[in-house]
């Protein structure tokens, strides 16, 4: 490879959302090229001066991008996506841009949310600034990064969880090994789907978490929802789902498995 070739979003994308799978288009390219990170350092390479701290930064966006693709099977490079020009940047690439502070948290905002491959730049600045009371700080950076799913332990509220609605969410795990067949049910209030997966990674295990099948609501007409929920814990879980702004709904969770 002599150079890296960002790719340009689609129109779609540069609006936060994420085209289905039927009508993705492929990304144009477009002209702008990074020197390959493979090869040896050369004589016309653009020397950056920078700090510890800011490397740190675009390390951490870098980490966001690839779990959350990874959790959410986004069909698109992370590394692409690092180096591409985005409106949430004012068209720089986040290679560049999350050297910023600023820039750094609109990229964990971007995927701690999940909302999409671009998002405008004010709106994301909007949400950032409904949480100033908080006294956020440099020092809170390791908390944004362990609201990513690790696979362990209980997630820790960062900025991107505190931004969200506490919604009912629902997941379904069918996982068949070692000669046995397990099922499981699990209903619990959270503010986004991460949250729910590194509940059900403490649960279960993180291997078991992977397989989950997270949906916003309960699905009642889902296979596994038939097989597992009796009726009057349906209506329970309804019932829950419409106090979900009452404190207490925070510690509902329901918890149903079965093994062959």
């Amino acid at each position: 490879m002599d150079a890296i070739v960002a790719e340009l979003t689609d129109a779609s994308w540069n609006q936060g959302s994420r085209p289905s799978n039927n009508d993705a288009e492929e990304p144009a390219h477009v002209g702008a090229l990074f020197p390959d990170p493979l090869d040896e350092d050369g004589a016309a390479d653009e020397i950056v001066i920078t700090t510890r701290r800011a490397i740190g930064r675009v390390a951490l966006v870098a980490t966001e991008t690839a779990t959350r693709f990874q959790r959410e099977a986004v069909e698109h490079d992370p590394m692409t996506w690092m180096f591409a020009p985005r409106a949430v940047f004012d068209g720089a690439a986040a290679v560049d841009a999350c050297l910023n502070r600023d820039a750094c948290m609109r990229g964990i905002l971007l995927h701690g949310l999940g909302l999409g491959m671009d998002a405008d730049r004010s709106s994301m600045d909007a949400l950032l600034a409904n949480d100033d009371d908080d006294g956020f700080n440099e020092h809170d950076f390791p908390r944004l990064y362990a609201n990513s799913f690790s696979g362990r332990g209980k997630p820790i509220r960062g900025r991107s969880t505190r931004a969200a609605r506490v919604r009912l969410y629902t997941a379904t795990i069918v996982d068949t090994r070692d000669n046995r067949m397990t099922q499981v049910f699990h209903a619990s209030l959270a503010r986004d789907a991460t949250e729910v997966r590194t509940r059900l990674a403490g649960r279960f295990g993180p291997d078991v978490a992977e397989l989950a099948d997270i949906r916003q609501g309960i699905h009642v007409a889902s296979p596994p929802v038939i097989a597992l929920v009796p009726a009057p814990v349906i209506e329970l879980i309804r019932q829950m789902e419409r106090d979900c702004a009452k404190p207490s709904a925070r510690t509902f969770a329901v918890d149903i498995e079965m093994g062959i």
